[in-house]
């Protein structure tokens, strides 16, 4: 068993209307606003790879989208929240998300680290673009008939410039 501070979970952007609302004396301060609410438990790599939860979790993300759609068609929830939760529908972002869980209070919240992932990736690829039309110029491709290797020019190293 892998025990790292990322996990896999469903999360989705907390709101009272959706989540139900909490004693006079404890509604969330402007930090659990801001942060993304757990909507279930983590889930573990064992349970992502079996075919029944696997079904299982699409079939709740779908009926987790369906719910939110059908409280913003029936102007359940304020302007500022429906643009919100409009933005984030298209986005996919409410959904199956790697996350790192914190606990403030009483509620399980996360910061998404996808995102970081996606940047990554992109910035990938753009440098491994960089290096095949590197090696496919014909001046490098003569140095490598040459001197059996590509020159300096075509190491094209990998920064992410974050």
């Amino acid at each position: 068993m892998v025990n790292s501070k990322f996990k896999l979970a469903l999360v989705i952007l907390w709101n009272e209307n959706i989540h139900g609302h909490s004693p006079e004396n404890q509604y969330p301060d402007k930090e659990i606003l801001s942060k993304y609410f757990v909507n279930d438990s983590s889930i573990s790599i064992n349970e992502f790879y079996d075919k029944d939860n696997y079904r299982y979790i699409g079939r709740y993300l779908k009926s987790m989208v369906d719910s939110i759609s059908e409280k913003i068609n029936n102007n359940m929830l304020d302007d500022y929240y429906s643009s919100i939760f409009i933005n984030l529908l298209n986005k996919n972002i409410i959904g199956l998300q790697i996350i790192q869980p914190i606990e403030i209070d009483d509620y399980s919240m996360c910061i998404i680290k996808t995102h970081w992932i996606r940047l990554i990736q992109r910035r990938w690829r753009e440098i491994k673009k960089k290096r095949i039309k590197a090696k496919k110029n014909i001046f490098n491709l003569r140095h490598r008939e040459i001197y059996g290797k590509f020159p300096q020019s075509c190491n094209i190293p990998f920064k992410l410039g974050i």
